[in-house]
């Protein structure tokens, strides 16, 4: 009796695995048939699927599209065997969700369409309807793959002329020979991420907006703040709320917890780490934390439109009034620098460094010359010897200074030029760097 049930058991459990490997193989000849069925089908209807005016899709995409998928025989990127979104598709959805990390809007990726049609196809059984579906879906991914790619790499806007005074770089890169290439590869997605630009400021830039965002509501409220000169208690109170607003401080603190958010919100500021509310940490706090997303997202547009720079360069950040030489792409050097004031501000530049001037003269601007330095020699006769002042004709011939009756000179009968020789007292230092540009701006060591 017990061999025979053991005979049985047997017998049963070969059948059995035998019935559960069949079913496998019939599961994967309808997965492979299907994936067939489907990659006739979209091959049938990806242009007109390209071309529908419910994708809307941008003409340079239409064009990039239809030469990416004649290239790689119209197979699906973002669809599995069985007819629903592999994980590079999940992921790059994921990725739109996500494009406030890198300072991009949502609504350029139509989300909520992208996470509809997921869903569609995740539920529907139709064989028809399930391969439209997955056919929209996957044509809508690689547009907007192509297209947060160019947001990434361009930037959003396309004319920045009102905004800037430097010239754009081009957009050169072939998306649909791009996106193949990265498509036979195993990290599409972070593919898509390379297209940023290379600028170490960027990077940080935006690594600091994905910590900022972790740690903000965004919200587009904001409290003033007085600078505690006027009234220190009034200024405490408001920067106590405002710390709350900006999630620096919890609704619950004491005096330690608030001079420790006080200092590191400065800190993160750019501001000096003295916990006192003054000027600059008054309005600071006074701005919403909508506005310094804002602010972030301009700056990662505007980093967007430059050019990749070389390994060795020189960086003058003006808004930090700070000056860095670069060698490999590493900073060797920093150093302080005066720029112009509000009213007369420090174009953006980029050229090259041509040469320099080793104990350069300062050639002095007219209204320097007529409102500071006449006055002067009006007053004391020896000024301009004594601080090794030229005068010179506008043919650049050099007169004798004390031939000159100062006295009888105005504003109107100024015909003169005036430069100051090299030296250790001149006012542009011992060294000027010369990079010719059209607003005569150049670099001097004082």
């Amino acid at each position: 009796m017990k061999k025979t049930l053991l005979l049985i058991s047997l017998f049963y459990l070969f059948f059995s695995c035998s019935g559960i490997e069949k079913k496998a193989e019939i599961e994967e000849v309808i997965q492979r048939n299907d994936k067939a069925e489907f990659n006739q089908y979209f091959r049938s209807n990806c242009d007109s699927i390209t071309l529908s005016k419910n994708n809307e899709l941008e003409l340079d995409s239409v064009g990039w599209i239809d030469k990416l998928y004649k290239k790689n025989s119209y197979s699906a990127i973002w669809i599995n065997d069985s007819i629903k979104l592999n994980e590079n598709g999940s992921r790059l959805i994921t990725q739109f969700l996500n494009a406030k990390n890198y300072g991009l809007d949502t609504v350029f990726y139509k989300i909520g369409i992208l996470q509809s049609l997921k869903k569609k196809l995740d539920t529907i059984t139709l064989i028809d309807k399930k391969y439209a579906i997955a056919s929209e879906i996957e044509i809508l991914l690689t547009h907007y793959y192509m297209l947060h790619g160019k947001h990434l790499n361009y930037g959003v806007l396309t004319v920045i002329d009102r905004v800037s005074v430097l010239p754009r770089k081009k957009f050169s890169i072939d998306l649909s020979e791009y996106v193949y290439k990265a498509s036979q590869s195993d990290s599409i997605i972070e593919k898509l991420l390379n297209l940023q630009p290379k600028h170490t400021e960027y990077h940080n830039l935006q690594k600091g907006l994905t910590k900022f965002l972790n740690n903000s509501s965004l919200s587009m409220k904001n409290v003033l703040v007085q600078n505690f000169r006027e009234d220190s208690l009034k200024a405490i109170k408001q920067s106590k709320k405002a710390l709350i607003l900006h999630q620096y401080l919890p609704e619950t603190y004491n005096d330690s917890l608030y001079y420790n958010a006080l200092t590191k919100f400065q800190t993160e500021h750019g501001l000096k780490p003295d916990s006192l509310i003054g000027k600059n940490t008054a309005k600071a706090l006074s701005i919403s934390p909508y506005k310094y997303y804002k602010q972030i997202v301009v700056n990662l547009e505007r980093w967007r439109w430059k050019e990749d720079w070389p390994s060795n360069y020189i960086y003058v950040n003006i808004p930090s009034y700070r000056m860095q030489l670069f060698e490999d792409t590493k900073q060797v050097r920093d150093h302080r620098v005066v720029v112009g004031k509000f009213k007369n501000q420090t174009p953006e530049i980029i050229d090259t460094l041509d040469y320099l001037i080793a104990y350069p003269y300062w050639n002095v601007p007219r209204k320097i010359s007529v409102e500071e330095i006449l006055v002067k020699v009006q007053k004391d006769s020896t000024y301009l010897k004594r601080n090794n002042y030229e005068v010179l004709t506008y043919s650049k011939e050099i007169l004798d200074e004390s031939s000159i009756n100062w006295n009888e000179i105005d504003s109107d009968s100024f015909k003169y030029l005036i430069r100051q020789k090299g030296g250790s007292s001149n006012a542009l230092g011992l060294v000027k760097f010369i990079f010719p540009n059209k607003y005569a701006i150049y670099l001097h060591d004082t």
